[in-house]
C-alpha cells in the first residue's frame, strides 16, 4: 500500500485511513505521520465517523501537539501548531472540538504536559470528555 511508509504521500495515507482493519505499515508510524505534515488530512480523518481509522488519527492530533510542546517547538514551530489547532475551529466533530480546547489549554500551560496523555498510548484520545 505504501511506496515509502517513512515519507507517505497524502493519497496513500488517505487510502490507509479508509481501509478497515488496516495495520500500521511500520513500527513508529505515528512518527512518520508527524514528519509527513498532512495535518489537514488528519483533522478530516479524526472527525469523520465513517473513517475506520478515525481513532488512530485522533491520536495523531494529540501526538502532533504534544510532540511540539514537549520539544519546546523545535519539532514544529508554535505558529504552525496554532494554525493547525485553528483549522479545527470549524469542525463539527465533538472529538475535534475537545482536542482543540485541550490543545489550546496545553499551549497556554505547557508545564501541564504529560507524555502518556499526549504522546504515549493516546491517553487523551481515548477520553471522550
Amino acid at each position: 500500500m505504501f511506496s515509502d511508509p517513512w515519507n507517505p504521500p497524502s493519497t496513500e495515507v488517505r487510502a490507509w485511513a479508509y481501509t478497515a482493519g488496516a495495520i500500521a505499515p511500520c513500527e513508529d508510524w505515528d512518527l512518520s505521520l508527524l514528519a509527513a505534515r498532512h495535518e489537514r488530512d488528519y483533522l478530516e480523518f479524526a472527525a469523520d465517523p465513517h473513517c475506520p481509522n478515525s481513532d488512530y488519527f485522533l491520536h495523531i492530533l494529540y501526538f502532533v501537539v504534544g510532540s511540539a510542546v514537549r520539544s519546546k517547538y523545535r519539532s514544529i514551530p508554535e505558529p504552525v501548531i496554532r494554525g493547525f489547532i485553528d483549522l479545527a475551529s470549524k469542525a463539527k466533530s465533538q472529538r475535534s472540538q475537545s482536542w482543540r480546547v485541550r490543545a489550546l489549554r496545553l499551549l497556554n500551560r505547557p508545564e501541564k504536559f504529560q507524555y502518556a496523555a499526549w504522546c504515549g498510548g493516546g491517553g487523551l484520545a481515548r477520553d471522550p470528555s
